[in-house]
């Protein structure tokens, strides 16, 4: 029998950039057919900003996967961030109602509905809610008590919130970009199909994955994650300093950052220079290398000691993780794996995108791991009828998908 494909989407909505891809999913593949990037206007730290301006984004980045992928794409799943996340653990206890003492549905369903039954903010909603593990009659361990015998459930959750303006606004321009939403992702959840293995979440790991805006941070154990946080500081702060200390243009100051930037300054001769465009008058002047890595260290300590803390108030232990896992953009800044050892004390390493089919070599670059899990997450969903997305912030077909799949069918003729 022939395996099953379908056509998904995911589409990364950041602070600097807009990700867009396409690819064929079956069961145990994904073949990426193509990728759209678009720089982010009108989104600040993961919020909309300039509603115009997130959409005119949005339709370049699709556009770009569209024509790449030579597919039109109708819907996908979306990521959300920001410094609006919240998250918290919580959990309950049911009496097991099935026939015959075993678990049934509605025995999960209840306990499920119990923990969630929380006191939020008006002003957000759970896009997340992720199953820890079960304990039944104080056996813990239970991953699946469906079928199972006995007499207590109990569940512990995982519950992401986010402001709900937030998510509607995103999920307005996209909409309006043509696109339905199957589902809102957190940003550092999707990051996560994409770099971490089973073997890390199961034995303990930290993702730090760290953006242009912000620096999402996702803690894993047994196989689940316990704790996640967003950091409102990530690589573009990296480049506002570099551009304010050297008196750089942004764009030059980005690249600066990328081709000769690092986080040990002392590793660098004091007489090497580099040159840069003054800003306005395009007048070159030369500046210290070791001056640029200086301004870079500094930052980079920042949102390392900063991510520690969240290590520390979520009680990870260095002796009780396999490490941390640094993935985004801003994760390849030289040394940057170095620092993070030395200032967290416990391994680290570098996620890149993995279980990836594409003849395009760059998709495998950490910038591309939220997209690329957005993939995993929808093989996920469709491949499993009792997965959890939050549909909450899903609306109707848009008027101007049909607009838009209409001029792309005409393009193409």
């Amino acid at each position: 029998m022939a395996k099953k494909k379908w056509i998904a989407a995911g589409i990364d909505v950041g602070t600097t950039k807009i990700c867009s891809c396409v690819a064929e999913l079956e069961e145990d593949r994904i073949q990426v057919l193509g990728t759209g990037w678009a720089s982010s206007k009108g989104l600040k730290k993961g919020v909309v900003v300039n509603l115009s301006e997130t959409i005119k984004s949005l339709r370049h980045s699709l556009e770009k996967a569209e024509e790449a992928a030579n597919e039109a794409i109708e819907s996908a799943f979306v990521s959300v961030g920001g410094r609006f996340i919240r998250s918290t653990n919580t959990s309950a206890q049911t009496e097991v109602r099935g026939r015959n003492g075993r678990v049934s549905t509605d025995d999960i369903g209840r306990a499920v509905s119990e923990a969630k039954n929380l006191e939020l903010p008006e002003e957000y909603q759970i896009i997340h809610v992720l199953t820890q593990g079960f304990r039944l009659d104080g056996q813990d361990g239970v991953s699946d008590p469906l079928g199972m015998s006995g007499h207590r459930l109990s569940v512990r959750l995982h519950l992401v919130l986010n402001a709900t303006a937030v998510v509607q606004n995103i999920v307005n321009a996209i909409n309006k970009a043509g696109v339905v939403v199957n589902g809102v992702v957190m940003q550092q959840l999707a990051s996560a199909e994409a770099v971490l293995t089973e073997d890390e979440k199961e034995l303990g790991t930290a993702l730090v994955d760290i953006g242009g805006g912000t620096t999402d941070i996702s803690i894993y154990s047994h196989g689940s994650i316990w704790h996640s946080e967003v950091l409102p500081m990530g690589g573009s702060l990296i480049t506002k300093d570099i551009a304010i200390g050297l008196r750089a243009p942004l764009q030059e100051a980005e690249q600066l950052k990328i081709s000769v930037g690092g986080v040990f300054p002392d590793s660098v001769p004091a007489e090497e220079m580099v040159e840069i465009g003054e800003m306005g008058s395009g007048k070159m002047q030369s500046y210290p290398r070791r001056l640029l890595c200086q301004i870079a260290e500094a930052r980079c300590e920042e949102i390392l000691h900063a991510t520690g803390q969240v290590f520390r108030r979520a009680g990870v232990r260095p002796d009780l993780t396999s490490g941390v896992v640094l993935t985004g953009g801003g994760s390849l800044m030289h040394g940057l794996v170095e620092k993070a050892q030395e200032i967290l004390e416990m391994p680290a390493r570098i996620g890149y995108p993995v279980n990836f089919e594409s003849e395009d070599p760059e998709i495998r670059h950490p910038a591309y791991s939220t997209a690329l899990g957005l993939l995993k997450y929808a093989q996920g969903v469709r491949s499993n009828e009792t997965a959890r997305i939050a549909r909450s912030a899903v609306r109707a077909r848009p008027k101007a998908t049909a607009e838009r799949l209409k001029n792309w069918i005409f393009e193409r003729i």
